[in-house]
């Protein structure tokens, strides 16, 4: 997966937290870090350092976070085991501050519990987050496996090689920590296939020190990637209901070839896991690679439940603004109920969003783009009551501002109104001419508002029956948007514009065009149902009427909306 366009947002493929979006995208190494997340797709957003995790002893142990097989350790304390235990859930939950603290229970319970410290360790350093990987969490993390080699007196032999396999993930050369560790722990693996712990720490750590996965047919372009997947399908093959595996699975074969090998493992996820929200989320992204955007929906609807459940019974610090994976939740079903026509349940996800973070700063772009989506909804979706209760951003937030106009653009042309969408679509370019966007990110901000500003422009000239204009309208947009691939966990360009460029292509007489535009877009967003309901339009527009009516069933798969229309495709 490769954005050109969106660059400046990859701060986090998924999601960071506040501080951590504010920091990157005002640090140039961390800026040079989201360019090669970019390239290289990995967890659900920038989580940052752990060593800040709120102190142990107020922690709830919540249970429904996987029923992960005990990995017996090197303490007689069985509460210092269930920490333990709860820890290495937390940890394959992505729930990287929970999962120190939940090590840190074990060890204030049973100080000399050597695999407890390992635990820590082990939780404290890199991720497919982005976390761990500042000095800091990496001297720490040497640190505490260093301290667990001396107090492991009482662990087994593979005990103690993951412990020294750790101890290689934070010492030497900085370079090849990664790859060391991948190593040792495959090493390990091969000697103890049965263990799906072992297995997920081995596969993990081969993913981990890749700098890209895939290339752009899907396959990968890293050694470490093929055995990455070997070991988790190995694993897999002994241990199906592993959550740990599944997760990393799910992952991994996101942006491979092929997305569907993870469908089976993604269906019963949130039934392993029925409290850990991240769990619970990570089928919608096989969901959504495979075009099953009611069920990614549904998902995240879910998992932004589970947030405000986890919130109620552990209070973990923060609250719910403070999880870093909560808005990539609300996102991520924001996206999939814009796909689907799912109006009640991406309306409550967007006054949710809005809500939750009412007040975005002006430098956490990323949270700014992402409020594009809670706009669409109340644009394609709300009543004009709720589209004019939403406050106006401030003139210092110029893409939020956009995405506001962009909201009410699409209200407009709902009710048929081409002066008002017009008249969005004047303020957007106002927006991006004018002097507020400013800084190394301008050029790829104003890509992004132009988008909006192209389709508003493309609505009102379908509204006035001028397809001519609509084409080149849309034709601008589907640029901007395809500057490379299309994509995204989900994507930040909402939808495809080059289904609007479908329809107009349609509206002004070229319906083979327009069908094979859909044909082409369906590749990359596989079971779109509005491009099917333009397909089947062009289809009986060239008198394919067996073909339009099949056309019009796949449309229905995945609809859930009221009626469609070319207008606003």
């Amino acid at each position: 997966m490769r954005l050109k366009l969106l660059t400046f947002t990859a701060v986090a493929l998924c999601l960071a937290g506040p501080a951590a979006v504010a920091d990157a995208t005002s640090a140039t190494a961390d800026a040079e870090a989201s360019a090669s997340l970019l390239q290289n797709p990995r967890g659900c957003g920038r989580v940052g350092s752990v060593l800040d995790a709120a102190p142990e002893a107020s922690m709830v142990l919540v249970p429904g976070f996987g029923e992960v097989a005990s990995w017996t350790v090197d303490t007689t304390n069985p509460e210092a085991q269930a920490w333990f235990d709860h820890g290495v859930r937390l940890r394959w939950a992505f729930e990287h501050k929970e999962s120190v603290r939940a090590f840190r229970r074990a060890r204030a319970i049973d100080p000399g519990c050597g695999l407890c410290a390992w635990g820590e360790a082990w939780a404290t350093g890199p991720n497919l987050n982005g976390g761990g990987t500042d000095d800091d969490s990496l001297r720490a993390g040497l640190r505490l496996a260093q301290l667990a080699r001396r107090e492991a007196g009482g662990a087994t032999a593979v005990q103690r090689q993951m412990i020294d396999a750790l101890i290689q993930r934070y010492s030497g050369a900085k370079a090849s920590q990664g790859v060391r560790f991948a190593r040792a722990m495959d090493r390990i693996v091969r000697r103890n296939p049965d263990s799906p712990l072992i297995a997920a720490i081995a596969a993990d750590a081969w993913m981990l020190q890749a700098d890209e996965w895939f290339d752009e047919a899907g396959l990968p372009k890293d050694r470490g990637i093929v055995r990455a997947m070997d070991i988790l399908e190995a694993s897999l093959a002994k241990a199906p209901d592993d959550p740990g595996t599944i997760h990393l699975y799910i992952h991994l074969t996101e942006w491979s070839d092929d997305p569907h090998k993870a469908i089976p493992y993604g269906e019963k996820l949130a039934r392993l896991a029925p409290s850990a929200s991240h769990l619970v989320h990570m089928p919608s992204h096989t969901f959504y690679r495979v075009g099953r955007y009611r069920d990614a929906m549904r998902s995240n609807v879910e998992a932004v439940a589970l947030d405000k459940r986890y919130d109620r019974l552990a209070a973990p610090p923060g609250g719910i603004t403070g999880m870093p994976l909560h808005a990539h939740n609300i996102h991520f079903g924001m996206g999939g109920a814009l796909m689907a026509g799912g109006a009640e349940e991406g309306l409550a996800l967007a006054e949710g969003f809005l809500s939750t973070y009412p007040d975005i700063p002006a430098e956490n772009l990323w949270r700014q783009l992402m409020a594009n989506d809670a706009y669409a909804i109340f644009g394609r979706f709300g009543t004009a009551a709720q589209v004019a209760a939403l406050a106006e951003p401030p003139e210092t937030k110029p893409v939020q501002r956009a995405n506001w106009r962009y909201g009410r653009g699409e209200a407009a042309a709902r009710a048929g109104d081409a002066g008002a969408v017009r008249a969005e679509a004047e303020a957007i370019r106002a927006i991006r001419e004018g002097d507020a966007i400013t800084g190394a990110q301008a050029a790829d901000m104003k890509d992004f508002i132009e988008v909006s500003q192209r389709v508003l422009e493309g609505r009102a000239a379908m509204l006035e029956g001028n397809a001519t204009a609509a084409v080149a309208a849309f034709t601008r947009a589907a640029e901007i948007q395809g500057q490379e691939e299309e994509g995204g966990d989900p994507p930040i360009i909402w939808f495809p514009t080059r289904r609007s460029l479908a329809a107009a292509m349609l509206a002004n007489g070229d319906a083979a065009g327009a069908k094979a535009k859909i044909e082409e877009l369906l590749t990359d967003w596989p079971m779109d149902p509005y491009s099917y309901f333009v397909l089947a339009e062009a289809e009986a527009a060239l008198g394919n009427t067996a073909a339009a009516e099949a056309a019009r069933a796949q449309a229905r798969v995945e609809w859930i909306g009221g009626e469609m229309s070319l207008k606003l495709a």
